[in-house]
């Protein structure tokens, strides 16, 4: 197929054309597998892939971990000497059946591979080439994995069984080739609406797009307003539980973990939201896990415990998953998924329910707002200073209050720190409240620019420097043409980014 370029409404017509035919195919490819079976054998492989992702964190064995990890997966390149070596060493410090799960899964990777870069996927097939960047590609994927989960109970709808030995020759190409493309697809639909330059170009192995809009933070993960990691540091001390040290996860870490999250976010009442509740239901799940791993338990029995900690109907619905669509379950972050008449659940699943959760209980929270404006502004000073600009203290001139004042090379970095709500999820699931917010933010953000180019005198006065020039940072991507707004998922850039503003206008 040749490449071609769509704009307007040929790019919006192709898009959502795109869009039914991928979230179509998916269903398609789930219809002939019984859901039960599907459920067990996709949730054991993301068992694994979770234990794989977290490995780096967890081994101490520089031997073992250089063996591991350098691995090349390429079939014509993959060492099996070197794989039994790896599994005898797993099996010695974290058994014989996490060994078994890794051998499946990293069969299954480098056949996956192959398979990729037979059929041209090249970036893919790069992604897969050994252990660490199956890693990173992993992590990268975690939503579509898990999307798929959640949309079995709706899809299967067939007798066959998925075997596990299958599980990723079936399901990675879901995730990779409909569940990317249609994530980037609606991404992109936002941007037809958004820039009247749009432009969708079509490729023999996917789309690009003239416009780009980088919505995750460090480690794929989806921008939050504070995450747990910067008030961590800060927070009571926390008695933990002693964890396993032969397994990568437990019941044990699922308890710390909660306990964790209290004390992080005690300074904001979170024990007084509907949050307190929903964690002693999933405290008391955790003294109910098989293989300290798995929990599974009936829906009379899941609604018993939600009466007996006062979880209200409302919230006990966010549990279970009940995904109509693939979309939709790519927004999804239930802990059960409905499995042999009952809900079956994981550690790190029910970990990720009640983590998400806390943002729902605490967004609304007008002094979480305002503390995380500040927590905010801490971090792009500390990235500042790592670029090698000079952080000044200064919060106020003549009653004007400032964000974040910086020099570097004789000129004043004047920055505002916007900390607006852009929930991600609005892009897929209610596109119009996106556009509509993403829009009204831009303006308030331009006007932001155009009110600090009226003060730049107080700066100027302050630090005895002759140049200012005004940039906006957003906790939350949005999307904008204008070089000056950028987000904290960007921040990396920002000297190479401001060098560039100021070299295309330079002091005449």
């Amino acid at each position: 197929m040749k490449s071609t370029t769509r704009i307007g409404e040929n790019a919006v017509k192709l898009i959502e054309s795109q869009l039914a035919q991928h979230a179509g195919a998916v269903l398609e490819a789930l219809a002939r597998f019984e859901p039960d079976a599907t459920v067990r054998s996709w949730f054991e492989t993301i068992r694994a892939i979770e234990e794989l992702i977290n490995l780096p964190g967890e081994i101490n064995d520089d031997v073992l971990a250089s063996a591991l990890f350098d691995l090349n997966l390429e079939p014509m390149e993959f060492d099996l000497r070197r794989l039994k070596f790896i599994l005898h060493y797993l099996g010695y410090y974290y058994g014989a059946a996490f060994a078994q799960r890794q051998k499946v899964l990293l069969l299954q990777l480098s056949a996956m591979q192959h398979s990729f870069a037979m059929a041209g996927h090249l970036p893919v097939a790069i992604g897969l080439s050994t252990v660490a960047n199956a890693i990173g590609y992993l992590q990268s994927r975690r939503r579509h994995l898990m999307g798929l989960l959640y949309i079995i109970p709706q899809a299967c709808k067939g007798t066959s069984r998925m075997a596990d030995l299958d599980t990723l020759n079936w399901m990675l190409p879901q995730a990779e080739i409909s569940g990317t493309t249609i994530t980037g697809l609606l991404q992109q639909r936002a941007m037809s609406e958004l820039h009247d330059d749009f432009k969708l170009y079509v490729e023999p192995h996917g789309f690009t797009a003239s416009h780009h809009y980088h919505t995750l933070d460090d480690m794929s993960l989806e921008a939050e307003r504070v995450p747990i990691i910067d008030l961590a540091s800060d927070a009571a001390p926390v008695e933990y539980e002693p964890v396993p040290s032969d397994r990568v996860f437990s019941a044990a870490e699922l308890r710390n973990d909660i306990a964790l999250m209290e004390a992080a976010f005690a300074e904001f009442k979170l024990e007084d939201t509907a949050f307190a509740g929903l964690a002693s239901v999933v405290r008391d799940l955790s003294w109910q896990v098989e293989d300290d791993f798995w929990v599974t338990i009936s829906p009379q029995d899941l609604d018993a415990l939600a009466d007996e900690h006062r979880v209200s109907l409302p919230h006990r619905r966010l549990l279970t998953a009940s995904s109509p669509t693939f979309v939709a379950a790519l927004n999804c972050h239930a802990a059960f998924v409905p499995f042999e008449g009952a809900l079956r659940s994981s550690v790190t699943s029910l970990s990720r329910f009640l983590y998400n959760f806390k943002n729902v209980c605490l967004y609304s929270k007008r002094r979480f707002q305002i503390r995380s404006g500040f927590i905010f502004e801490e971090r792009i000073k500390e990235e500042l200073a790592k670029q090698g600009f000079e952080v000044h203290p200064i919060k106020r001139i003549d009653r004007k209050e400032f964000d974040v004042v910086a020099t570097r090379d004789g000129i004043v970095f004047n920055i505002q720190c916007k900390n607006n709500l852009v929930d991600p999820s609005w892009i897929d699931l209610d596109p119009a409240r996106f556009i509509r917010t993403n829009r009204t933010l831009e303006r308030y953000y331009e006007r932001a620019i155009i009110k600090e180019r009226s003060r730049e005198e107080l700066l100027k006065n302050r630090l005895s420097m002759d140049r200012v020039e005004p940039f906006v940072i957003t906790r939350f991507p949005i999307v904008t043409s204008n070089p000056r707004i950028s987000s904290l998922s960007r921040i990396r850039e920002f000297s190479i980014k401001a060098d560039a503003i100021l070299n295309a206008n330079p002091v005449t």
